[in-house]
């Protein structure tokens, strides 16, 4: 997979600590219509039982500016900018920008059952959100941020492989297939990814369709 230009954003991931969820509600809300986003109580139980799979994407403080298209801020800045802009975290020195959050399971295709639970054994990876703050969209960014998710998965792997596991850092089972749902619209999105599409989905969430793909981390 070739890397996705991010217009000079000097771009950090790392897993998104509990101390963090709440700053990715304010973007999830801020991006997902009423119907389709995430609560608060979902993403705190999501980060509790896989933390491992819950992936911030963050950026320094006044690198936002860097790679900026004319006329993409105004001057003055209302309350709404924190969602648009990124989301400050306990280190000021830097912003939340984006994140992935999924869970697990046994199952090979998405449906109400798969995306409302986590089985800790579960070879599938249930994708429930891939989210940017709306003033970084449009720069590569959760193209670059899926990559280096999926690059991530592949260490799990590789740590639950190896003899010397850490059982905090993975589920200590093989993940063998991620799978998503998307509009239409962001199906060219994450096939730049890689996933295949598989077809409609049988899940109903909010009054548009919605397309099931899948990324192999292991050969069948």
């Amino acid at each position: 997979m070739g890397e996705p230009k991010t217009e000079h954003l000097e771009l950090n991931y790392r897993l998104l600590p509990a101390s963090d969820v709440s700053k990715a509600y304010e973007i999830e809300i801020a991006e997902y219509p009423e119907s389709e986003a995430a609560s608060l109580e979902n993403l705190i139980y999501r980060q509790s039982v896989a933390p491992h799979l819950f992936w911030g994407c963050y950026i320094r403080r006044g690198s936002q500016t860097q790679g900026e298209r004319p006329g993409e801020r105004g001057e003055q800045h209302d309350a709404h900018d924190a969602q648009v802009q990124g989301q400050q975290t306990k280190n000021e020195d830097e912003l939340l920008v984006g994140y992935i959050v999924s869970t697990q399971s046994s199952d090979k295709t998405l449906t109400h059952s798969s995306m409302s639970s986590h089985d800790a054994k579960g070879s599938t990876v249930c994708i429930h959100s891939v989210c940017v703050a709306r003033g970084y969209q449009r720069r590569g960014i959760a193209t670059a941020m899926m990559k280096a998710y999926l690059k991530h998965l592949k260490s799990l792997n590789e740590q639950s492989s190896s003899e010397a596991v850490d059982p905090s850092s993975s589920s200590g089972c093989l993940l063998e297939l991620v799978l998503l749902i998307a509009h239409k619209e962001l199906i060219g999105l994450y096939s730049k990814a890689e996933f295949k599409l598989l077809g409609q989905s049988t899940v109903e969430h909010g009054p548009d369709p919605w397309f099931e793909m899948a990324y192999w981390l292991r050969e069948n």
